[in-house]
């Protein structure tokens, strides 16, 4: 395994002290939980990526209607 030193800004430290109570190994896989995040989001495949937002629109979108609606008006109707 390799190692990477990181300087923080005070504020950016004091945050992390604060929300982990000081544990440096919690801070530490934090900090390695949200790089292996962005760095996994980097790799994808634009295509991959592309597909991804089309099928997440698509459920947004899906998301949006109100179930059981018949937002289709009178032609839907018995016609």
């Amino acid at each position: 395994m390799n190692y990477l030193k990181l300087k923080l800004d005070d504020d950016t430290y004091q945050y992390l002290k604060v929300k982990f109570d000081g544990d440096i190994n919690a801070i530490e896989d934090f900090v390695k939980k949200i790089l292996s995040k962005e760095i996994e989001k980097i790799r994808l495949d634009p295509n991959d990526l592309e597909k991804k937002n089309i099928n997440d629109n698509l459920k947004n979108y899906l998301k949006l209607g109100k179930s059981g609606s018949r937002s289709y008006g009178i032609k839907g109707q018995g016609w």
